[in-house]
């Protein structure tokens, strides 16, 4: 089953993430902030990670760079969300690593499409385990 981490230190926002993964066939994982992102992501080794960009302790993009920079996480796709994802921002994001960004706020289909793109079906798994 695949793995998903999310940084989002907005607790609605975390709710509302698994209200919309409730039902689907990926474990999830919430982090408050980037420094239990980061525990998480070492202990969880996920298929793909999504990052707020302005959180305590790391922001996104610290927590980018420190990903990057370890060979046995540096591969794991990195989304970015943000509720400002302007263009000078989106380029920061891809010289810390981010694949892309998703703008909040986003459906559950937005949200869908990227694990999709960046994660191996998982067809016949059962529903989501929500950590």
């Amino acid at each position: 089953m695949a793995k998903i981490v999310f940084c989002e230190d907005e607790e609605r926002i975390r709710k509302l993430i698994r209200a919309m993964l409730e039902s689907t066939p990926y474990e999830i994982y919430m982090a408050a902030d980037g420094v239990e992102g980061l525990e998480l992501i070492e202990r969880e080794r996920p298929d793909i990670i999504f990052a707020d960009i302005s959180m305590p302790g790391y922001d996104g993009f610290q927590l980018a760079d420190i990903v990057k920079s370890r060979p046995h996480l540096a591969e794991i796709p990195l989304i970015f969300l943000s509720a400002f994802a302007q263009q000078a921002e989106k380029d920061e994001g891809r010289k810390h690593g981010a694949m892309e960004y998703l703008t909040k706020p986003f459906s559950v289909m937005d949200l869908l499409t990227k694990i999709e793109q960046y994660v191996p079906s998982q067809a016949q798994q059962p529903p989501s385990e929500l950590h």
